[in-house]
Formats: C-alpha cells, structure tokens, sequence
C-alpha cells in the first residue's frame, strides 16, 4: 500500500520454538505466504551457528532475494532467536517483501527498510501469529538525497565494483564470493545494500540472490552473490573476488555504459 509518504510491507518472521522446532511464527494479515516463502525454501537460515550453549557466536547477516512475478526484493534480516529447549541457539530470519520500483528510484533504501524491521522487532520481541504490516517512510523530492551506491569507496574498490558487474553481465548465471579480509557484520551488510541498489538501479543487471555471510555449503548454490572475511568452501561455478585488488580483472562489456558510468559517479563522490 502506497499514500504517497510511506508504503506498508507485508512480511513474516521465521524462527525456532521450544518444543515445535523451525516454522513461521508470525506473519502479516495480508501476505499471500507461499508466493514468497518458495524463494527461501530449504535455505531460510543459510549461516554457520556454533552450537555452543552460551550462544557465543555473533549472527548478524543480510540475504536478498528477487520475487521475480510481481518485481519485488524479499530482504531477509538474519540474527539469533530464542534458545531452543535444550538451551541451543537459534537462529531467526525476519524477511519483509519490497517494491522494487521506488528502490530504483531512490525513493527507498535498504537502509531505511531495514530500520523498520528493527524497530518493529525492538517493539515487537515476542510477536506472534497475525501482525500489522510494517511502514516505511518514503523519501520525498524536496529531501536530500546520497546517489546510488554512496559510500562504497570505504567498503570496496572500484576495479572490484566494475569486474562484479562486468561477471554478472557476461554470465547471467554466474556466482561470485566478494571476500572483505577482517571485515565485520556491520561492513559486509553495507557492502551488500550499497552493491544490490547500485547494480540494479538501471536494471542492466537483474536482481539477484545475494548474503552477506558465508552461507553453509548446503545453501551456497542457492545464491550469486557471497560476501565473506573468510574463504568458503565452493564448487567450481563459483569465482572468488578480492575487494581490494586495485585494477579490473575482466574487460568491461559494451553496451553497458550506463552501468559503468554510475559506478564511476559512486567512486567519484567524497
């Protein structure tokens, strides 16, 4: 739903329950769930979780999927749940449905959609069964306004940006591991956002499926895109991607210009 300044997202929360295992425990009024739920179907919590009984280990990852039938991007916030019965820990997958349209046009971000969710979620630290749909507040013309793919410079280099897309234009089925040497959560969850907006705002490239963690080896196939600190253990379809090297490592595809030309525009701005 749409008023102009801020759009209702329909979404679901995916978790463990003592006793009942993993399932949806919560989902909004109006969301058609097997529409979406089929694009996450045996991977809705794809990263490594130690099973130590303190639940020591951090789970902080983004995943982004595309529903391509209705042109919306399913953003999956991946964090810990409650403890199971035998004090194991969990991990919860908070997933909410977004027009691609207004990402596009900058009305919308990432960003701005994933301060919603967490904000529903510090209010809503039980929720359960049926819940409201989750508001975000569009941006207006008037406001100010970062260009697509601002602040990717402190995250990654450009020869890295331009040999992403240059992969992903020449192989439409073609995985990539970005790996980011010491990075954390919070940067490789940036890196994610900044590359998805700024790869798909000119729809040269369509969207794709996309986390900013090392997914376990049963659920890397299930992705295009891996974000990781660390090497993953991959088939041969995969190809791995430093963020730092420093000149391009494919020749960019013609045609395509426009693409190029905003990954520019992002690297040229302060």
């Amino acid at each position: 739903m749409d008023d102009g300044t801020s759009l209702k997202l329909e979404h679901w929360i995916y978790g463990a329950s003592p006793e009942k295992g993993y399932g949806t425990k919560a989902e909004s009024k109006d969301l058609n769930g097997p529409l979406y739920t089929r694009y996450l179907e045996n991977h809705f919590t794809p990263v490594r979780v130690e099973k130590t009984a303190n639940g020591g280990t951090i789970i902080d990852a983004r995943m982004v999927h595309p529903a391509p039938a209705n042109d919306e991007i399913l953003l999956s916030i991946l964090g810990r749940g409650v403890a199971d019965e035998y004090n194991r820990p969990t991990i919860a997958n908070h997933t909410i449905v977004i027009p691609a349209a207004p990402l596009r046009s900058a009305q919308l971000t990432l960003f701005d959609v994933e301060a919603a969710v967490l904000d529903f979620d510090r209010k809503n630290p039980k929720a359960g069964g049926k819940i409201d749909p989750i508001a975000v507040p569009l941006r207006q013309p008037w406001e100010p306004r970062e260009p697509v793919g601002g602040g990717l410079r402190r995250l990654i280099t450009k020869a890295a940006v331009d040999t992403l897309a240059s992969r992903f234009l020449a192989d439409r089925q073609g995985r990539t591991l970005v790996l980011c040497r010491g990075s954390t959560n919070q940067y490789r969850n940036e890196l994610l956002y900044r590359l998805v907006e700024l790869l798909n705002a000119g729809k040269e490239i369509p969207l794709f499926p996309a986390i900013s963690d090392a997914p376990t080896l049963s659920a890397m196939n299930h992705f295009r895109l891996a974000i990781s600190s660390r090497g993953v253990r991959a088939d041969g379809s995969w190809t791995l991607l430093d963020a730092s090297i420093d000149a391009p490592a494919l020749p960019p595809v013609r045609g395509k210009s426009p693409l190029y030309a905003r990954i520019a525009q992002a690297f040229a701005m302060a």
